[in-house]
């Protein structure tokens, strides 16, 4: 099955075209897109500057790594299943989209470098490993901002 016959499979589809031809659907959509996001980029925010000394410092980083990972997790959930169901209505349009291409690609490298690089980080400071390296918070969040950036740039350029 290609992305054609999956893009044509979206466009017949009569529960999609109730989201696509809806007054208020899409929009309402992206309003938890961005709620989402905001738990996603907060909690990261939040988790770096722990890292990296600017704050939190009173916290063990256990204590606060815990909670945060759980709210920033339930961001990225929400973020994802809402996205998708915006993409949905209009596949074709997004992916001849260069700040959604951009948008994609740059979250799955924000995806793996989070999940690996800056997760091995959080463990052993939690561990007691100090690793106060300023470079993995500053990567973490300029990932996490570039994602941001190129999604808002959807609506902007093609």
């Amino acid at each position: 099955m290609s992305f054609q016959d999956l893009w044509r499979l979206s466009y017949d589809s009569k529960t999609i075209d109730i989201l696509r031809n809806s007054k208020y659907a899409i929009p309402l959509i992206q309003s938890f897109h961005l709620f989402g996001i905001t738990l996603l980029l907060g909690g990261m925010v939040i988790l770096n500057l722990r890292l990296s000394g600017l704050g939190f410092s009173e916290l063990p980083i256990a204590v606060l790594g815990k909670q945060v990972w759980r709210w920033a997790i339930g961001g990225l959930a929400l973020a994802i299943v809402s996205g998708f169901l915006v993409f949905l209505p209009d596949p074709a349009r997004y992916a001849a989209n260069y700040a959604f291409r951009t948008k994609m690609s740059l979250l799955c490298v924000a995806l793996l470098f989070q999940f690996s690089f800056f997760r091995r980080t959080l463990r052993a400071e939690e561990a007691g490993v100090s690793r106060s390296h300023i470079i993995i918070p500053c990567v973490s969040l300029t990932l996490w901002f570039l994602v941001g950036w190129a999604g808002r740039a959807i609506a902007f350029l093609g």
